[in-house]
């Protein structure tokens, strides 16, 4: 089974970094390889209309962020970007998104 995450990060999603998964602020699950297609260009395209900026990075994976999204962290005593990143999963693991 297939399923699209959504996560809400200061980083680009592609790093992965230990507790990603405690961030996922959205899921779709997708019974089939096709439906998990349509449901990711659909989001992909949403995320495209209403972040002004977009970075892919490795495997593909998309990460969208408006300038002024930001997060004051108290620990680098400094603001940090918001990111949200698209992740396909299939049986838990990381799926390799879809080119473009």
């Amino acid at each position: 089974m297939y399923k699209i995450v959504t996560i809400r990060t200061d980083y680009e999603g592609w790093w992965l970094f230990d507790g990603w998964k405690d961030n996922i602020i959205k899921e779709i699950e997708c019974h089939d390889y096709d439906e998990m297609v349509k449901q990711y260009q659909n989001l992909l395209e949403k995320y495209q209309t209403k972040f002004t900026n977009e970075v892919i990075g490795k495997h593909n994976i998309h990460a969208f962020y408006n300038n002024c999204d930001l997060s004051y962290c108290e620990d680098c005593e400094e603001d940090l970007q918001i990111f949200y990143s698209i992740l396909i999963l299939n049986d838990n693991s990381i799926y390799t998104p879809l080119p473009n």
